[in-house]
């Protein structure tokens, strides 16, 4: 009995280890998450005051009830549902906060479990994940990111990342991939697109492994393998649709809205794909600089993979790797394909065929490739060093034994020497970047512009009614954040509904063509102003480049000033 409770207790205690450890590095990578969400953006980051003023108007919808943005369709709508409880009892700077520490710790977990099924230690885990947070700092192909702000996609990549884990660990068991399909689900209901993706990737991945499978039969239990693979892929499917369905109904409801005329639908597509997000859905509007991440980042990527080849140590068994690499390789497929529909050298009205090429690259093609990209180059980069470092560590074991008490007694520390440096090196290398990569002020500001854009929106905050409208400039940025008031239109806050779109749109030009009007004769008169409270119904005018007025203005900064727009009479 003795010899039996020892057994269990030399079996025990190096899981328990074990399990310390990976918690442990967790809350490393969580903590390296964080610092770099904080240090790369100050709050609010650049889509936060987009995500929360929605989620306050969600549950508060008397909140800034005249800005047609936050009564327009919600496309985020458990997002929104969890956040908005929160701004009944937080500050928007409280809940971003919070929230991007929450997704660190989520994708810290996602990335700890993501690095175990590829067979990584723990060291070598927290330094693959500094140099993806160090990849993600120095670029990207169409502009994905998920370390510098709260937002909807940042928690539901947490939650896909322990899906995929599941998914390569259980390498096709039913109940790998049933729990795998619950947590995807979630992310999924959090943001459609993104978990939408990783579950299609994920299957597409599963039917790859099958047929290679059915094809080479590798073993005389591939039958019964291929039966329990196709079990799990029906079961990740259907768990993933499942729990997608409170977040995935919304999105499709807004998507199959057919309450406007096609070609209505059609013209909302072409200014959401090649007009206000062509940046990430538009290849042929994806700066130089980003092709050229993508060709080093993924040459990196095929070098780091064709070192692993050369390890025998590595290429002596099948491991998660392999599964990784796979996935990985059936978003590179989907992002293709969004290039080729999009790709055009002709302008886009007059590119053939883009009303149905618009409804498809509004789906973000490239989202989780590029995601993806800094992900798996860390995870292979990472298992490329800790092949070096195990291939070190016999050599260094028997020159320890061999000179043991003699000078070369301390090579055995080599190892752990060049681990510590190469650790170190690359946790402080994400924290430098991130540092440098600061913005002090939003972008289309200096920092006194953005100082007295703060000190107008307090003006307002303080001195106009909760229900007053105010006519901002393009370069809003913020603004229902710092001064809680409603906008008539704001060209960051662009709605996802086809109607939405084209009322934004319409907007926009009314504002164009009223400005050209007004200042033909070189003064803003009150005619002018008159005209705009009929067409628009604005309470005031926040302005840095208008004018001159006729009228003083309510409250002037050193750029900024606020003019009241005469009621009707």
């Amino acid at each position: 009995m003795s010899q039996l409770n020892s057994a269990e207790e030399s079996t025990s205690r190096p899981q328990a280890e074990h399990s310390r450890i990976g918690l442990w590095s967790t809350l490393f990578i969580a903590g390296l998450f964080s610092a770099v969400s904080v240090l790369s953006s100050a709050v609010p980051g650049v889509n936060e005051p987009h995500y929360l003023a929605k989620a306050r108007a969600f549950v508060g919808p008397a909140w800034c009830s005249r800005d047609f943005f936050l009564t327009s369709a919600n496309a985020h709508y458990c997002f929104f549902w969890l956040v908005g409880q929160m701004t009944q009892w937080l500050s928007f700077e409280q809940i971003a906060v919070a929230g991007r520490i929450f997704s660190a710790l989520l994708l810290a977990i996602g990335w700890t479990l993501l690095a175990r099924a590829v067979h990584l230690q723990a060291t070598f885990s927290v330094l693959s994940a500094a140099m993806f947070a160090s990849l993600s700092l120095l670029g990207s192909f169409s502009g994905e990111w998920l370390l510098g702000g709260f937002e909807s996609k940042v928690p539901a990549w947490g939650l896909c990342l322990i899906a995929v884990s599941l998914w390569i660990s259980g390498r096709g068991s039913v109940r790998s991939m049933l729990l795998a399909g619950i947590i995807c689900g979630l992310g999924c209901s959090l943001h459609p697109v993104v978990g939408g993706w990783v579950a299609a990737c994920v299957c597409l991945a599963s039917v790859f492994f099958l047929v290679a499978d059915l094809i080479w039969k590798r073993s005389p239990s591939s039958d019964e393998n291929q039966r329990s693979s196709l079990s799990g892929l029906i079961a990740f499917s259907t768990q993933t649709i499942l729990f997608a369905l409170p977040g995935l109904i919304p999105a499709l409801t807004l998507v199959m809205d057919k309450s406007l005329p096609q070609k209505d639908r059609e013209l909302a597509s072409f200014y959401q794909v090649f007009w206000r997000l062509k940046h990430h859905l538009d290849p042929t509007e994806i700066p130089g600089s980003q092709w050229l991440y993508l060709l080093l980042v993924g040459s990196g990527l095929l070098a780091g993979v064709a070192g692993l080849k050369r390890c025998n140590r590595e290429t002596s068994r099948p491991d998660g790797l392999r599964w990784m690499l796979v996935f990985f390789a059936m978003s590179a497929l989907i992002a293709l394909a969004g290039v080729i529909i999009g790709w055009h050298t002709v302008r886009a009205q007059e590119l053939d065929g883009w009303e149905w090429r618009a409804s498809l690259l509004k789906f973000y093609p490239f989202r989780c490739f590029d995601a993806l990209l800094p992900i798996t180059t860390a995870l292979v980069f990472g298992r490329l060093v800790q092949a070096f470092a195990q291939h070190l560590e016999p050599r260094n074991s028997m020159a320890s034994r061999s000179f043991a008490g003699g000078s070369f007694a301390g090579g055995s520390l080599s190892t752990p020497r060049v681990r510590q440096i190469a650790l170190y090196g690359m946790l402080l290398l994400p924290l430098w970047l991130s540092w440098r990569s600061r913005e002090a002020a939003p972008a289309g500001y200096t920092i006194d512009q953005f100082t007295d854009w703060r000190q107008a929106c307090d003006w307002l905050r303080e001195n106009t009614p909760k229900d007053a409208l105010i006519l901002t400039p393009r370069e809003s940025s913020a603004f229902k954040w710092f001064a809680e008031r409603a906008e008539y239109v704001c060209y960051k806050d662009c709605p996802q509904d086809a109607a939405g779109i084209l009322t934004w749109n319409k907007r926009l030009w009314l504002l164009h063509d009223w400005t050209l009007q007004s200042s033909s004769d070189a003064i803003y008169d009150q005619r002018d102003l008159m005209i705009l409270r009929a067409r628009t119904d604005c309470d005031y005018i926040l302005t840095r480049i208008l004018g001159p007025f006729e009228t003083d203005p309510l409250w002037e900064g050193r750029y900024w000033k606020i003019y009241a727009v005469p009621s009707k009479k």
